[in-house]
C-alpha cells in the first residue's frame, strides 16, 4: 500500500506542476512581441472587417484570464488549437512528429548509456590511473564538442567523403527513413543523428557514474564483501553498481526529457522531421498555438520521466520506504 500511495501522491502532485507550466507557457507566448492577426492574414486581406472577424474568432479581445481558461480547457481535451501557418490541428502535427523523435531519442539514449556506464565504472574501479584519466578526457571532449559541428563532421566524413572514396556514402546526408521501408535503410538514417545526439549526454552520465561508484566502493559493506573473499567482479557489478545507480538513473531520467524533445540543432543538421525541428520552425514563423502546444507537450514528457525515475528508486534500492 505504501508504494501505491506514493505513486498516487506523485501523480496528484504533478497536476499543479502541469497547471503552473501551462500558465507560464500561455503568458510567455502572449507577452511575446507579435500579432497573430498579421501572421494569419496576408497583407492583401487585412481589411477592417477581416481583422475584426479574426480577432473575435480567436478571442483576442477578451481578458487574458478568459483566453487562458478557454485555451486550457480545450488543451485538457486534446484540442491544442490550429497552426496559424500550417493550417492543421496542433495535436495532429505533434503526433506526426512524436514517432521519429522517439526513435532518435531511443538510439541516442542507448548510445549514451553504452558509452557512459562502462566508462564511468572503469574510471571508478581504476581511480587515478591512466584509465581514469582517459575517461576524463573522453568525457571532457563529449561535453565540449558542439553538437552541430559533430553532426556536420559526421555528414562530411561518412556521407560525402565516404561516397567519394568508395562510390557510396555509408550514411545518407540527411532525412528520415521509417522502419516500414526496411530496417537497414532505417538504421542508416537514424544511427548518425542518434550517435551525434547521444555523445554529448554520455559525458555527463559517465562523470555521474564515476562519482557514484567511487562513493559506493568506499562503503563498509563493500569492504566486508571483499574481506569475505567475494570476487572483485561480483563486488563491483553486484554489490556496488546497483547501489550507485540511483543518481545515475536520475541523470538518465532527465536525459530522456531532453532527448525526447529532440535536439533542435541535431534535427536541423540532419533534416530530421522531429519535435525539435517543428519547434524551430514554429518559432521562426511566430506560430503561437504550435509553440504553446509543443512546450506543453515537452513539459508533460519531463513530468512523466521524473515520475518514472522516482518509481524506479524502489526497485533499485529496497531500503527506500514510501510509507
Amino acid at each position: 500500500m505504501g508504494f501505491a500511495n506514493y505513486t498516487l501522491k506523485r501523480v496528484l502532485l504533478a497536476v499543479p506542476v502541469l497547471v503552473g507550466v501551462s500558465v507560464g507557457v500561455f503568458l510567455l507566448v502572449k507577452l511575446t512581441p507579435g500579432d497573430p492577426v498579421s501572421t494569419i492574414l496576408p497583407p492583401n486581406q487585412r481589411t477592417d472587417a477581416n481583422v475584426a472577424r479574426l480577432t473575435q474568432r480567436l478571442e483576442l479581445g477578451e481578458p487574458l484570464y478568459v483566453q487562458y481558461w478557454s485555451w486550457f480547457t480545450n488543451a485538457a481535451t486534446g484540442d491544442l488549437g490550429r497552426s496559424y501557418v500550417l493550417g492543421e490541428p496542433v495535436f495532429d502535427l505533434i503526433a506526426s512528429r512524436v514517432w521519429p523523435t522517439a526513435q532518435l531519442s531511443l538510439v541516442a539514449l542507448l548510445v549514451a548509456t553504452f558509452i557512459a556506464i562502462p566508462t564511468g565504472v572503469a574510471s571508478a574501479v581504476y581511480k587515478d590511473t591512466w584509465v581514469d584519466h582517459l575517461g576524463r578526457v573522453v568525457a571532457f571532449l563529449g561535453i565540449s564538442i558542439p553538437a552541430f559541428w559533430l553532426g556536420i563532421m559526421v555528414i562530411l566524413v561518412f556521407a560525402l567523403f565516404w561516397g567519394q572514396w568508395f562510390g557510396e556514402g555509408l550514411i545518407p546526408a540527411g532525412g528520415y527513413t521509417p522502419p516500414s521501408e526496411g530496417l537497414g535503410a532505417w538504421a542508416r538514417s537514424v544511427v548518425a543523428p542518434g550517435v551525434t545526439l547521444g555523445v554529448g549526454y554520455s559525458a555527463l552520465t559517465a562523470r555521474m557514474t564515476r562519482s557514484a561508484m567511487v562513493d559506493v566502493l568506499n562503503e563498509e559493506y563493500v569492504e566486508t564483501a571483499r574481506s569475505k573473499g567475494v570476487k572483485e567482479s561480483v563486488v563491483v557489478l553486484v554489490h556496488a553498481f546497483r547501489n550507485a545507480l540511483i543518481p545515475v538513473v536520475t541523470v538518465l531520467g532527465m536525459n530522456i526529457g531532453f532527448l525526447f524533445n529532440g535536439s533542435i540543432v541535431v534535427e536541423e543538421v540532419f533534416q530530421w522531421p522531429g519535435i525539435g525541428r517543428l519547434l524551430y520552425g514554429a518559432v521562426l514563423d511566430q506560430d503561437m498555438p504550435l509553440i504553446q502546444g509543443l512546450i506543453l507537450f515537452i513539459a508533460v514528457v519531463f513530468i512523466v520521466a521524473n515520475l518514472v525515475v522516482d518509481l524506479l528508486y524502489a526497485f533499485l534500492d529496497p531500503r527506500i520506504s514510501y510509507d
